[in-house]
């Protein structure tokens, strides 16, 4: 396969894309650079055949073990069987990219990529990697020592040498530093929303508040770090009101999930906590649009689109300090609560259930002009361009 266009080609390693939609932030953030980005850059593709951890079904609108066109780009989906370091060099050496782009830390096509290139076995280019949150506290304890001993023997080997990093945040950047990487760069650029988000937004068409009860929604993965059984455990008596929280994503810990549903059956009348499963990318902000707040007692996140599309559905966030969206209470848009201080969590449920209508009506306008102000800034675009163009440098 050769460039027919003068645009810099950079093939991108991903775990899941379209049509898929169950596997997080990092394939959104793989869409919209896509979506934002490609009249400057030529992106192709290389990804899995199936959606999410949990899938085993190849897709069905695709060809397998092909390339496809996929809006504005091409798109190779491997089966599993193919997913090999072999055929990986063979995919790379024809598509001629200037640069690699990889948003995980821990996937094989990552390592396979930067073997490859450590071996000699592909051409000498940079390669981008966007760690996603997988180096964070957080991240790092679910699987310690896996994780621990390879990232042990990546440090010996140098397999992250003069690596372009990615960083989301500056809490991000740190995480990387604690590596101790030799050479590259570490460059600081938020996760690419949407151009638009709910752009047909009311506010007179969110559900109507009354005092003494809150709708709250939880989206997201179903798993550890999300940390909803800790907050279940802080439930129960000490929640005056009605209280109804609505969980949305796909159920990938099936024991985590288990030992959740063991407290919420335990739970009084007043708290109803129910599951829904996964809901397709496109309906995510018309989605949280019909609930009041938004939950999430994360023990880390390195960005998180759902924040930003939240708050877009004009629903604050109360959620935990251990993400980029602080200093929510002061901008009148939420609360960053710290996991430590436990009383505070269930203060604050109260408080939103204590809300009445025309206050929570200031700050779930004010939720939605945060968004849009955010969204309209130029200067987020131009970060992810600057990573991409730091990876055409020479080695």
């Amino acid at each position: 396969m050769t460039s027919t266009t003068q645009k810099p080609r950079i093939l991108i390693l991903c775990d899941h894309y379209l049509p898929g939609y169950k596997s997080g932030g990092g394939m959104r953030t793989i869409v919209n650079m896509v979506d934002r980005l490609s009249d400057r850059f030529d992106f192709h593709i290389v990804t899995r055949d199936h959606d999410g951890n949990l899938d085993t079904d190849a897709y069905t609108t695709v060809a397998i073990n092909d390339w496809n066109l996929v809006g504005k780009v091409q798109v190779y989906y491997l089966s599993r069987d193919n997913i090999r370091i072999k055929v990986l060099r063979k995919l790379i050496l024809s598509a001629r990219p200037d640069a690699i782009y990889t948003n995980s830390f821990f996937s094989s096509l990552t390592i396979f990529a930067l073997q490859l290139r450590k071996l000699r076995l592909i051409p000498k280019l940079r390669i981008i990697i966007a760690p996603c949150g997988e180096l964070s506290d957080g991240s790092l304890r679910v699987n310690p020592r896996k994780k621990g001993l390879f990232v042990s023997f990546s440090r010996v080997v140098n397999l992250y040498k003069n690596v372009v990093w990615k960083a989301s945040t500056e809490l991000e950047k740190a995480d990387i530093q604690k590596l101790r990487p030799k050479g590259g760069k570490i460059i600081v650029a938020p996760d690419l929303p949407a151009r638009h988000l709910f752009k047909d937004y009311d506010q007179k068409a969110k559900p109507a508040k009354q005092t003494g009860e809150a709708r709250m929604v939880f989206l997201a993965r179903f798993v550890r770090t999300k940390n909803f059984k800790w907050l279940l455990e802080r439930l129960g008596d000490s929640i005056v009101g009605r209280l109804v929280i609505h969980i949305y994503g796909p159920l990938e810990d099936a024991r985590y999930w288990r030992e959740c549903k063991q407290l919420i059956d335990k739970l009084p009348d007043n708290i109803e906590i129910e599951a829904f499963g996964p809901v397709p990318h496109k309906n995510v902000v018309e989605k949280l649009f019909h609930y009041h707040f938004f939950l999430l007692p994360t023990l880390g996140e390195n960005f998180g689109h759902v924040f930003i599309e939240s708050l877009a559905a004009g629903c604050p966030l109360v959620i935990s300090d251990r993400t980029p969206w602080l200093d929510l209470q002061q901008k009148g848009i939420g609360w960053d609560i710290s996991l430590e201080t436990q009383e505070k969590w269930v203060e604050t449920i109260n408080k939103c259930i204590e809300m009445d209508a025309e206050n929570y009506s200031q700050m779930s306008a004010a939720a939605r002009s945060f968004a849009e102000n955010w969204l309209d800034d130029p200067a987020i675009e131009q970060m992810t361009v600057a990573v991409l163009q730091e990876s055409l440098k020479a080695l």
